[in-house]
């Protein structure tokens, strides 16, 4: 799909989803960019933290109650209900975002892994759209929504080693392994480090969240990245 207008030019993706994961979760898409980190690490950073600093104005001072009722927040609720999952024990990416780095926490206080992904973390807090990113040259083929049959070993970031999971496991996989367990946590194999110059940015469009918004959040990231925000 390629977006021009107010999109600007880019081609966006949106990633094939099983019958049976379709099944499991109706209205779930996941659309992507691929994109350049070329930005000045400097300046990326600063940038970054601009973008950290406007939303912590936004939520700093708000309530657990606020945070959840904001309507994205409130719609990727619904898709840890829809998954089996309790939204405040498992919370969504965009909500545990603002829990951990902005709401009651102190200016700067938000979480840093790489400037990479601290950027995209940026995005996503200021947009409340759910957002993901993988190290691009490390997929092996077409990444795809579906569930798990059992046998597929997964290891997930911050994981002592591989665990087997159970059968019916929404994922990400791409043509080799699980790289993520869907609107969950990601896996160590595609994880984005400072080497990292291309990547696969992800943003998961729900009822309630629409495609257009995710193909916003998408190109300001990638705009991000690319040192041109």
């Amino acid at each position: 799909m390629t977006a021009t207008g107010p999109y600007r030019t880019a081609t966006f993706h949106r990633i094939d989803v099983t019958p049976d994961a379709r099944a499991v979760m109706p209205g779930v898409h996941v659309l992507t960019l691929e994109a350049d980190v070329t930005a000045d690490p400097a300046a990326l950073a600063a940038a970054t933290d601009d973008a950290w600093g406007a939303a912590h104005a936004q939520w700093h001072g708000a309530s657990r109650a606020e945070v959840r009722a904001a309507p994205r927040v409130a719609a990727y609720r619904e898709l840890s209900r829809l998954l089996g999952t309790h939204p405040d024990k498992q919370p969504p990416s965009v909500q545990a975002l603002v829990d951990r780095g902005l709401r009651g926490k102190p200016l700067g206080s938000w979480p840093r892994i790489n400037p990479a992904v601290d950027a995209v973390n940026a995005v996503a807090v200021r947009t409340l759209v759910a957002l993901g990113v993988f190290d691009r040259d490390r997929l092996a083929g077409d990444v795809t929504l579906r569930l798990t049959d059992g046998t597929e070993e997964f290891t997930a970031l911050g994981a002592d080693g591989p665990a087997t999971l159970g059968p019916g496991r929404p994922v990400l996989a791409d043509d080799e392994r699980v790289l993520s367990l869907f609107a969950h946590r990601d896996g160590v194999h595609q994880a984005v480090t400072a080497g990292t110059r291309r990547v696969l940015l992800l943003a998961c469009a729900v009822p309630g969240v629409d495609q257009d918004a995710c193909r916003d959040a998408l190109l300001e990231a990638a705009a991000l990245l690319g040192g041109t925000p």
